[in-house]
């Protein structure tokens, strides 16, 4: 009996060391789980925000600018039918800008035009114009707007009634002699972007005169005469209008052809029987980048400076360039 309980003690303690053998066996076989590796948080810097810089906007502006020279030459030698030679040249500065912002609309226009001519007789004025026209919008409609208009014309040097030698010239006219400015508040009608009428009840123009030299000499007494309009001993005169009407055009008409025009009627209060009347009409038409042909025309009605209608017209071929 002794010996069967030794037996069953000594086969008990080889079983339980074979399973433990084969229990760490497999322990050590068995594929270890991979632990989460523990990832250190790194701290975040934010980046530094750089202020963008901030540009100008210039987006609600439209601008425009041109100048150039027109030169021309007329040369006769032996010619039976006859001529005088002549030389001459016209410079010109125009520039535009238009700002457009919500209903708030403002137009800055200045032209600048300046000529000479020798026809044997030295240098003579053939064109001169100064020309500033500023207008303040506010859109009512898609075609009316409220606006206010401030209008200046004037010319840079003299000018002269030319006799036959340069001692019989008669001087005419100088800078603010005369120079006319015009204020008024009105309405502007525009169905079209390149034609619009500006309608101004009330409106006030000044004419100057800051020049005695200009104004001519009575031939019995030798006093000072009155100057468009302008009496003896003052500079100014202010003229009030029932109504002005200001009317503007300017497309191309076709292909590198423009044409400006601008009539403006101005209704005197003081005199209604005579109608001031401007037309100003320029046509330039494009030949490549940088030659063109222009053509100026005013035509001119005012029983101040005259009872017959006036005009001064100049055609040029030379340099132009736009940008």
């Amino acid at each position: 009996m002794k010996k069967q309980h030794l037996l069953f003690i000594i086969v008990s303690l080889l079983y339980s060391l074979n399973t433990f053998s084969q229990d760490k066996k497999n322990e050590e076989t068995k594929p270890q789980e991979s632990k989460p590796q523990e990832v250190k948080s790194q701290e975040v810097k934010p980046q530094e925000i750089k202020p963008k810089e901030i540009k100008k906007d210039t987006s609600y502006w439209k601008k425009k600018t041109q100048y150039g020279a027109n030169f021309s030459n007329a040369g006769f030698s032996n010619w039976s039918p006859g001529g005088q030679n002549a030389t001459g040249f016209t410079v010109f500065f125009n520039t535009k800008r238009e700002y457009t912002r919500g209903k708030t609309t403002w137009v800055n226009d200045l032209q600048m035009q300046y000529g000479l001519l020798d026809n044997g007789n030295g240098f003579r004025k053939s064109i001169d114009r100064l020309f500033f026209d500023s207008k303040v919008g506010h859109k009512l409609s898609p075609r009316w707007a409220l606006v206010g208009v401030f209008n200046f014309q004037s010319q840079f040097t003299s000018g002269y009634k030319y006799g036959d030698v340069a001692t019989n010239d008669i001087k005419i006219s100088n800078f603010l002699s005369p120079a006319y400015i015009t204020e008024s508040i009105g309405f502007e009608w525009k169905p079209k972007p390149y034609f619009g009428m500006v309608f101004s009840p009330g409106a006030i123009r000044q004419t100057i005169v800051t020049d005695d030299g200009v104004r001519e000499r009575d031939p019995v007494t030798g006093a000072l005469q009155v100057a468009y309009g302008v009496h003896v001993g003052s500079k100014f005169r202010n003229d009030f209008a029932l109504i002005q009407i200001v009317s503007n055009f300017d497309k191309d008409i076709a292909k590198n052809i423009n044409l400006k025009l601008r009539h403006q009627v101005f209704i005197n209060a003081n005199s209604l029987a005579h109608i001031d009347n401007r037309i100003d009409a320029k046509i330039a038409a494009k030949i490549n980048k940088y030659f063109s042909a222009t053509f100026d025309l005013i035509v001119l009605y005012d029983d101040d400076l005259s009872m017959k209608i006036q005009q001064a017209r100049n055609l040029g071929l030379g340099f132009l360039y736009t940008f």
